[in-house]
């Protein structure tokens, strides 16, 4: 997992975009340069000098000249730093998603997915904001470093006393804006109590419609109360950004009094302080966007330090697939044990195993022979959902080993490992675009033949390898799940209670017909099931207890066929 040090904003765009963002600050040079040029030009040409003297077609050409390469320096310098804004943001959302991708399911797990989904959303759509509106910041430090050289040179102590007037302008917004962050951070992480509200709604839909008691409970007790308390913190934080902006807005204003107050007192020649003016107000814009652009830069490090406290994994370009042996013989766990130690009860309730102890497994020793067909039984939070996680390595064992063959399962080859599975969980998701083996196209024959053995040749159509359509009953569902993992062409196949979902009259062809057909594609199978009746069609039979595995004798095995229940007590 990544460190849970965060790096600022800045940091980030200097270390990797420093080459870019240097060429942006040459550009705002550039128009810092012509801004300030027009107002040397302003100022010697038409307040230095009598007007009506000195005005000709040919300083109205150079005027014009001036402002129209003006336009094209502001275009190009604000041009140049919102592409790179948008790099920067394509950049972090695609390494976001790799990451969430190349992260430990269990850590994703605890996560939760309205927290994911927040960052994804919210998060980035901050920095995108911050991104749209640091041009102006840029542009406003920069002009007003360019346009403060030339003022001095025409004024030293009148300079000094306005940069004084400025900066203790900013010095007060400043204040102001410290209160804006600090309500930002809260802002956020209301944000994620309201992600939470919103998909309680969403998923639990039709429990909430059978229960109005417990809707208006989620929506009175809990999304109103952090709907109200996004509404008060967003006020205060929005009053302390408009106190800030409007503050610097008449203080703007008010220095142009200061400028001829001053000038007067200190004998400085009124054009000078016209000059002063002028230049006030055409920089009273830009000033005032880069306060108001600020607030933006505090919410996108907000939101970059809410990403970075995911602690997803280090981001890796390339996908680790399909490198682990084919030709491989069997899969043996030595003493395996897991508990979940940090991460939560929820995380145990979606494994399917919730105990009261931490161990959920103890000491599991089991070894899976190429073209066994297992079955396994056991109560429910006996750990068979996390013996499957573990066996398909997408949870990797506290103590004891996996191995392939002679060759131990670790860290550098576990993604590797996975690709030898399709699995479907009890909580499946379901794809529409298929796949074929190691990512190749699918085999349409074989769709096509699988479509009718799962019975779904009137209910769904493959088109350009898609599926038609995914709006089917939950166990027609996990026939398109199966279709799927056929079509993977996968070693090994897992099912957690696949057949419960399946009516009784498929749920005879699930055991009678398509697992000889499975095996007869070479596949090893490892299938949790409770349907007694079929025990028969397992080469090997296993009982789940309490954390431990059991295989069971012929004697044991004519029991369960008889009263899996009784087993299991």
């Amino acid at each position: 997992m990544s460190s849970r040090t965060t790096t600022s904003l800045y940091h980030m765009i200097w270390t990797h975009y420093r080459l870019p963002f240097l060429k942006v600050i040459l550009l705002n040079l550039v128009n810092a340069a012509v801004s300030v040029g027009i107002i040397a030009y302003i100022n010697h040409t038409f307040i230095s000098q009598p007007v009506f003297d000195t005005l000709s077609l040919l300083s109205l050409g150079y005027f014009s000249a001036l402002i129209t390469l003006l336009l094209v320096t502001t275009f190009l310098s604000q041009y140049a730093l919102t592409r790179l804004g948008h790099q920067f943001v394509y950049e972090l959302r695609t390494k976001l998603v790799k990451q969430i991708i190349d992260t430990k399911v269990p850590q994703i797990d605890h996560l939760g997915s309205a927290r994911l989904i927040a960052s994804l959303s919210s998060d980035i759509q901050s920095i995108t904001t911050a991104f749209v509106r640091m041009p102006e910041l840029v542009q406003g430090v920069i002009l007003s470093a360019g346009v403060a050289l030339y003022l001095g040179w025409l004024s030293l102590p009148l300079l000094f006393i306005i940069m004084f007037w400025i900066v203790m302008t900013i010095w007060i917004s400043t204040i102001l804006v410290k209160h804006v962050y600090t309500h930002l951070i809260e802002l956020r992480a209301i944000n994620d109590f309201l992600y939470q509200d919103y998909q309680s709604i969403i998923e639990g839909r039709k429990e909430l419609a059978l229960n109005q008691y417990r809707a208006e409970q989620l929506y009175s007790d809990e999304f109103l109360s952090h709907t109200k308390s996004y509404q008060k913190t967003v006020i205060k934080s929005d009053t302390f950004h408009l106190s800030a902006v409007n503050w610097s807005n008449i203080m703007m204003f008010a220095s142009i009094g200061v400028v001829f107050a001053v000038s007067n007192y200190l004998n400085i020649p009124m054009g000078v302080a016209t000059t002063f003016s002028l230049t006030i107000l055409f920089m009273q814009s830009p000033i005032l966007h880069a306060v108001g652009a600020y607030p933006t830069l505090q919410t996108a490090q907000v939101a970059l330090d809410k990403i970075q406290s995911l602690e997803l994994a280090d981001y890796q370009a390339e996908f680790m697939t399909d490198r682990v042996a084919k030709d491989w013989n069997s899969i043996s766990l030595t003493d395996v044990g897991y508990r979940y130690g940090g991460i939560n009860m929820k995380t145990q309730e979606l494994a399917g195993d919730v105990n009261n102890a931490d161990d959920i497994l103890k000491s599991v020793n089991l070894t899976v022979r190429r073209g066994d067909v297992v079955f396994l039984i056991g109560a429910n939070g006996s750990g068979k959902s996390t013996l499957a996680k573990i066996i398909t390595g997408i949870f990797t064992p506290t103590t004891g080993s996996v191995q392939v063959d002679q060759g131990i399962v670790d860290s550098e080859n576990n993604a590797d490992y996975r690709q030898l599975f399709s699995a479907i969980f009890s909580d499946q998701h379901l794809f529409k675009q298929l796949i074929g083996n190691q990512g190749n196209q699918p085999d349409e024959a074989l769709i096509s033949d699988w479509l009718q053995k799962l019975n779904l040749q009137d209910k769904v159509s493959v088109s350009d390898h898609q599926l038609s359509t995914d709006k089917l009953s939950q166990g027609q569902r996990k026939r398109l799940a199966m279709l799927l993992s056929v079509a993977e062409q996968k070693d090994i196949l897992l099912l957690d209670e696949w057949a419960a979902d399946q009516d009784p009259a498929f749920r005879r062809v699930f055991y009678q017909t398509l697992i000889p057909e499975l095996k007869a594609l070479g596949k090893t199978l490892f299938i949790i099931s409770h349907d007694d009746s079929y025990f028969e069609h397992a080469d090997r039979l296993l009982l789940m207890k309490e954390g431990r595995l059991i295989e069971l004798n012929a004697e044991e095995r004519q029991r369960a066929s008889t009263d899996a229940i009784a087993m299991l007590q």
